[in-house]
């Protein structure tokens, strides 16, 4: 019986620094069946110059490309990758365990409606910092994992979910424009229609750098929180495209939910239902408090 194929599509800019490291880890997974496709986002370091490297030698599919920004960057690869079973984002600073995509793969696989629904699987990872000090383990938030959470943020990280041709196709029918982010619309989709698997094994060590696109810190808090109040916000735009998309195929609960998020004029009626909704929608506090600020002043 032949292996389901695994594509692992990674956007790549400005990287030089790590991302012959991270790229030494995918050539070292364990599972065998793997094509590893990178677009280059109009880097101007010596990414491409390493990528071209890799691409000379058969070891990697090279796509350059200009800068289009991550998460379009990563629709384009999905677009491309047509053929497979498997899809694995990646990043370009990270270090992956051996046996990443062969313990996806195996969770996959004895999952029994792999091929009916959106299927999303989810590995931890140890947070380290540029010099490689551990940084404490990276894992969904408690309660992080329903519809309703995902609705106001990701649970996750891209580079720990591998998903299925379902959820991959799915995924394709959204404006990359419009979603802001891959990793929340894989979450969002295989929590509103599917199914996320966790596994509790930790499969790559995750570099929190001051450059990373996902570093999360107090300051890129409040400039989010500031950068919200004064423009239309990321996550108002995400659940209106998301509700284009998906809203007849979602269980009649969770759309209505999706009825709190899907209009795009401000309702007094819906913004206190938000604000003053008994469930949490964010992990933290500082950023539930925000959040239901901006929810009553219509930028959620």
């Amino acid at each position: 019986m032949d292996m389901p194929k695994v594509n692992i599509i990674l956007s790549a800019y400005n990287g030089e620094k790590y991302i012959e490291e991270q790229l030494q880890s995918l050539f070292a997974q364990e599972y065998p069946n793997i094509d590893i496709y990178v677009r280059d986002d109009g880097s101007t370091d010596r990414t491409v110059e390493i990528l071209e490297k890799y691409d000379r030698q058969g070891k990697i599919f090279l796509i350059r490309g200009e800068n289009i920004g991550f998460c379009a960057s990563f629709f384009s690869l999905l677009e491309l990758c047509g053929e497979g079973t498997y899809w694995s984002f990646c990043d370009q600073d990270d270090i992956w365990e051996k046996d990443k995509i062969k313990r996806a793969v195996a969770h996959l696989e004895r999952h029994t409606e792999k091929e009916k629904v959106p299927l999303l699987y989810y590995s931890l990872s140890r947070m380290v910092d540029e010099n490689g000090n551990d940084l404490g383990i990276q894992e969904p938030p408690k309660g992080s994992l329903c519809f309703r959470r995902a609705l106001t943020g990701t649970f996750g990280v891209g580079f720990s979910m591998v998903i299925n041709r379902k959820l991959r196709n799915m995924m394709l029918q959204c404006d990359p424009k419009a979603v802001h982010s891959h990793d929340w619309l894989a979450g969002a989709v295989a929590l509103g229609m599917g199914h996320v698997i966790v596994d509790k094994k930790i499969c790559a060590q995750y570099r929190r750098l001051d450059t990373s696109v996902t570093r999360i810190s107090l300051s890129r808090r409040i400039q989010w929180f500031l950068e919200m109040l004064k423009n239309e916000g990321d996550v108002k735009e995400r659940n209106i495209e998301f509700s284009r998309c998906f809203y007849n195929r979602l269980p009649k609960e969770k759309r209505r939910l999706m009825n709190l998020f899907n209009r795009e004029t401000y309702s007094f009626r819906l913004a206190l239902q938000k604000a003053l909704y008994p469930g949490r929608w964010r992990p933290s506090l500082s950023s539930e408090l925000a959040m239901r600020i901006l929810m009553m002043v219509g930028k959620v």
